[in-house]
């Protein structure tokens, strides 16, 4: 990495994502708390700096002149003011997090700059995060290096090609949602047939969990034969899987996936 700055990470923008991030790394410990910077002008940001230690700025421009990595982690419909009020900063390395807003569209609001784009997901403020990436050509291995380490030390990092990375959104930065909706479903109509709410999410919850392990324990095993070590020829597994295919479970979700991703090329659009 280039001469020191005042800080390794500096996030513009504390929403969700951004605080879920910041967190994270924190708690990782891969950057300590001292090293983190904010701007964010929402009411909330002076108390959540405070809580988490963090050091709050007054600009977008503060941020990339004081920080070696600058966090973009606005929203698409920000992005424009806030590239706006970064045009002549001096940065060393942007770290955009912002769906569907390309590398080139980057570079063309603030010329050259090296571009890390990366999609991560909520679970990474526990360390169970998936973060898919990629970086402009100008990028320096070092810096590239750094931000992958950093999601790894969240959870799990790949790289990807810049043209998959608004594909990811649906691969695993908008799927959390899609596993509480279905946790959500089952629960409810667990419910309805008279078992017990905090019964019925625990055993759901801790199923899933299980499951996740397996499949990570398993990462070789084809999912079709795991699929039927739980399908008992005649039993009640396989019964429920057929009407899941019956109903093209597969297609209900590639329908949503279209959907998802449809919308994170028009949030890129400009």
């Amino acid at each position: 990495m280039e001469q020191k700055r005042r800080f390794t990470i500096g996030f513009i923008g504390l929403g969700h994502m951004g605080l879920a991030i910041a967190r994270g790394a924190a708690t990782k410990e891969y950057v300590e708390r001292y090293e983190i910077a904010v701007y964010d002008p929402s009411v909330r940001t002076a108390k959540l700096c405070q809580e988490e230690s963090f050091t709050q700025l007054n600009s977008e421009k503060e941020v990339a002149e004081s920080c070696h990595i600058v966090l973009l982690a606005v929203t698409p419909q920000h992005i424009e003011e806030v590239l706006d009020h970064l045009k002549g900063a001096d940065i060393q390395c942007l770290l955009s997090i912002v769906t569907g807003v390309s590398i080139g569209h980057l570079q063309e609001k603030l010329g050259k700059v090296p571009v890390i784009r990366a999609m991560p997901n909520t679970p990474l403020q526990i360390g169970e995060g998936a973060t898919a990436l990629c970086m402009s050509e100008n990028c320096p291995a070092d810096d590239y290096d750094f931000v992958f380490k950093l999601f790894s030390s969240m959870g799990l990092a790949r790289t990807l090609k810049e043209s998959q990375l608004t594909e990811a959104v649906a691969l695993n930065g908008s799927t959390p949602a899609y596993f509480y909706y279905v946790v959500q479903c089952l629960m409810e109509d667990a419910v309805e047939r008279g078992i017990d709410e905090e019964a019925a999410r625990a055993l759901i919850v801790q199923t899933m969990i299980g499951s996740g392990k397996l499949l990570q324990e398993n990462r070789t095993k084809p999912l079709a034969d795991m699929i039927d070590e739980v399908c008992t020829k005649g039993g009640t597994t396989i019964e429920a899987i057929q009407s899941l295919k019956d109903q093209n479970l597969k297609n209900v979700f590639h329908e949503a996936d279209e959907k998802c991703i449809h919308r994170a090329e028009e949030l890129g659009n400009h």
